[in-house]
């Protein structure tokens, strides 16, 4: 029997510290970060996504800036770069750890998805993008209520695609599943209301000190257009509203305040669904289960 490849999963909900908990470990075990979040893969979008780069130090991390914001990296993509990664990463004698909040791309790794580069059919692609979101919204529920309730259906970019697998006869709910790696997933969270703070607390950080604003006003000035904006979801969606003065400064922060609440909460429906994540307060709890881990040689 071929001994599998280990990795190590760090996932949660957005602003529960991720990040500083995966580094922290990798620094410890000898890791290097791959990042699992769909929208740190891009060029520029920093702020927004929260890529914190100071936090990684010296730490090797990998699948961060790796894509202009104006094309996209599907969930094929990612998960080639990641498996190439993992393998490097283990070819240098050092831990993989997948940091991130982005289940669809966890699971796609842990779970082994085998998936298909299945065709766009250009004239379905048309229409669905002509198709407002709560009629796209119905359309997949009907089609394939487990993938309508697994993604974020309030991203247009994401329900279209979902709709695209379902009606070429597939599903993102039922992919074939091969198993390549040893996986341990470590989450980590907080009370609901600590998270909720933590986001506004972050949120008015982004907006009044860190120019998330003139970040975005960057993009679209680089060619990334509205929609495409939109498309990547909460910060980038309400803040070129508000930039397309569509709304004003409080139904920004409100509105937008209100979305990432309800991502966490999502985000937290998604992990639980997985019966082999366990859940940790702190750092000491995470390195005793990594320690653990690694030193067992089944």
């Amino acid at each position: 029997m071929i001994k599998k490849q280990k990795i190590i999963c760090v996932v949660g909900p957005t602003a529960c510290g991720k990040t500083k908990l995966g580094v922290t470990l990798a620094n410890k075990f000898n890791g290097e970060i791959i990042s699992a979040d769909s929208r740190q893969v891009y060029v520029g979008m920093d702020i927004g996504t929260g890529k914190d780069l100071c936090d990684y130090g010296k730490t090797p991390y990998h699948l961060i800036d790796i894509e202009n914001p104006k094309k996209q990296i599907t969930l094929l993509d990612w998960q080639k770069l990641a498996i190439e990664k993992i393998k490097e990463i283990n070819d240098n004698k050092k831990i993989p750890f997948i940091v991130g909040g982005t289940g669809l791309y966890i699971n796609s790794i842990v779970d082994g998805y085998v998936l298909n580069d299945e065709k766009i059919d250009s004239n379905l692609r048309k229409k669905l993008n002509a198709t407002h979101l709560l009629e796209l919204q119905k359309m997949l529920k009907k089609l394939d209520k487990v993938s309508y309730s697994k993604i974020d259906i309030n991203n247009p970019r994401r329900v279209i695609r979902a709709i695209e697998i379902a009606k070429s006869g597939s599903s993102i709910s039922k992919r074939i599943k091969k198993k390549l790696f040893d996986s341990l997933l470590i989450g980590i969270t907080f009370d609901r209301d600590i998270i909720n703070k933590r986001i506004d607390e972050r949120l008015k950080q982004r907006l009044e000190h860190e120019n998330m604003i003139d970040e975005i006003t960057n993009l679209h000035k680089n060619g990334v257009s509205w929609k495409r904006l939109e498309d990547f979801g909460l910060e980038y969606r309400f803040v070129s509203r508000y930039l397309q003065k569509k709304i004003n400064y409080d139904e920004l922060f409100t509105q937008l305040s209100t979305a990432i609440h309800q991502f966490a909460k999502r985000q937290m429906t998604w992990f639980n669904k997985r019966k082999d994540v366990i859940w940790v307060k702190d750092y000491k709890e995470a390195e005793k289960l990594v320690n653990k881990f690694l030193i067992n040689k089944k």
